[in-house]
């Protein structure tokens, strides 16, 4: 029989290995659910191996609604999808200053004077995050084949896409794919072609001002803005199922459309998420490709959107892996996957990204970080009750009215839209 007293040696030893193998957490980061999640979890691997930390990810549906409903938190460093988010949860202060952690310089060394400002509160003139990753907005998607059997145009301004796309209607042909619809939000994606139009034709300033709400929808230059949406949208033949079409068809037809053999359609005007939608046997540069929309004036500028780490919990511990998270030097193996679409928001992160999608879209990116000609999704920026509501619906209802009507009434549309604000 085994000795009463080998028994307890015995338990002793495993609870003294358990007890030493066994590393608590030191940060604990929380953020969205992120299609290269396994990507970024590599990478937190490597932060622990240089630093000797444990870093845990935990993943929220709604990380800001679950920040704003638990106070008492273990989270150490949250990532925000965007900066209004950002500046209530640090209005509240639910998240901290970053300053203590991140220098003035080195922020201002890393990153754009745009996304610093939008992450800044008004009210406290504190900076409450960094920016993360970033992705672009303002692409138009073509087909490779049906673009060259048009004879490859290059479009400088939108005025170029107009004509074309005027003198192209003659072959009673649909050149554009413009779905829509999107449930409850459908309008959001309108709301990125009117930014489009207000960046590349009356450049930054005017751009700044429409989302800081310092100038109305009823400004000329938003209204106009408007007006050149239905330029493209009401030209008739021109687009496929008409107006009538464009917000009543989910927005994820026009990329299976678009590569479609019987529908005509050769252009999209869409983000970065049109690669999510493209049938998984087309591949990007064989059978699909994108372009910039062309500004007239910043030729850089782009919008786009991202996400931002912040903080709220100051420690060594979360300082450290903060600072190792927006290094230059972070993400070297998650770019160098086949297929990852990490965009770093550091400009001076210029590391070799091997996906060819994602490396054209980098490099639009950085081109407009350096000019500081990179704009987040004006929408994101408003008040929620106009960016994610009211400018929806009437950019929802311009698009329905069709042509004689929309171009009639967009005084009353704007008056409208401008009740809201």
């Amino acid at each position: 029989m085994v000795s009463k007293n080998f028994i307890i040696l015995f338990i002793i030893v495993i609870v003294s290995f358990s007890f030493f193998a066994y590393k608590p957490v030191d940060v604990v980061i929380a953020g969205p659910q992120m299609t290269d999640l396994e990507y970024f979890l590599d990478e937190l691997k490597i932060i622990e191996d240089i630093t000797g930390l444990k870093v845990k990810y935990e993943s929220f549906s709604d990380i800001e609604t679950y920040l704003l409903e638990n106070e008492n938190t273990d989270i150490d460093i949250a990532l925000i999808p965007n900066p209004q988010g950002v500046v209530n949860l640090g209005d509240r202060l639910i998240i901290k200053p970053i300053e203590k952690i991140v220098s003035p310089e080195k922020m201002n060394n890393f990153y754009s004077e745009h996304l610093q400002e939008i992450t800044t509160s008004k009210n406290s003139l504190e900076n409450y995050g960094a920016f993360f990753r970033l992705f672009p907005n303002s692409l138009i998607w073509y087909s490779v084949e049906k673009y060259n059997e048009i004879g490859s145009p290059q479009f400088n301004s939108y005025e170029d896409i107009l004509n074309f796309t005027l003198e192209h209607t003659k072959e009673n042909k649909d050149l554009w794919c413009l779905d829509i619809e999107s449930g409850a939000s459908t309008g959001w994606i309108a709301t990125n072609w009117l930014e489009d139009l207000i960046i590349s034709e009356y450049g930054l300033e005017a751009y700044d001002n429409w989302s800081s709400q310092n100038i109305l929808s009823s400004d000329s230059k938003i209204l106009n803005s408007i007006n050149r949406i239905g330029k493209l949208v009401f030209i008739e033949n021109a687009v496929y199922g008409t107006n009538e079409r464009v917000i009543r068809k989910e927005f994820r037809n026009n990329y299976k459309n678009l590569l479609s053999e019987d529908v005509d359609c050769v252009f999209s005007w869409g983000g970065h998420y049109a690669d999510f939608y493209m049938p998984k046997n087309k591949t990007f540069g064989q059978d699909y490709n994108f372009f910039k929309f062309p500004s007239t004036i910043n030729k850089t500028s782009i919008v786009g959107i991202g996400d931002i780490l912040t903080v709220l919990n100051y420690s060594s511990e979360t300082e450290i892996v903060f600072n190792n998270l927006i290094d230059e030097d972070f993400g070297k193996q998650w770019m160098n996957q086949e297929d990852a679409s990490y965009v770093p928001a550091n400009m001076l992160n210029k590391n070799s990204i091997i996906n060819p999608l994602t490396y054209k879209q980098a490099e639009l990116v950085m081109n407009s970080l350096t000019e500081n000609s990179f704009r987040y999704d004006a929408s994101e920026l408003m008040e929620r009750k106009i960016g994610a509501d009211a400018l929806w619906i009437a950019l929802r209802n311009y698009i329905d009215m069709g042509k004689e009507r929309a171009y009639r009434e967009i005084e009353d549309i704007t008056e409208e839209l401008d009740t809201n604000f």
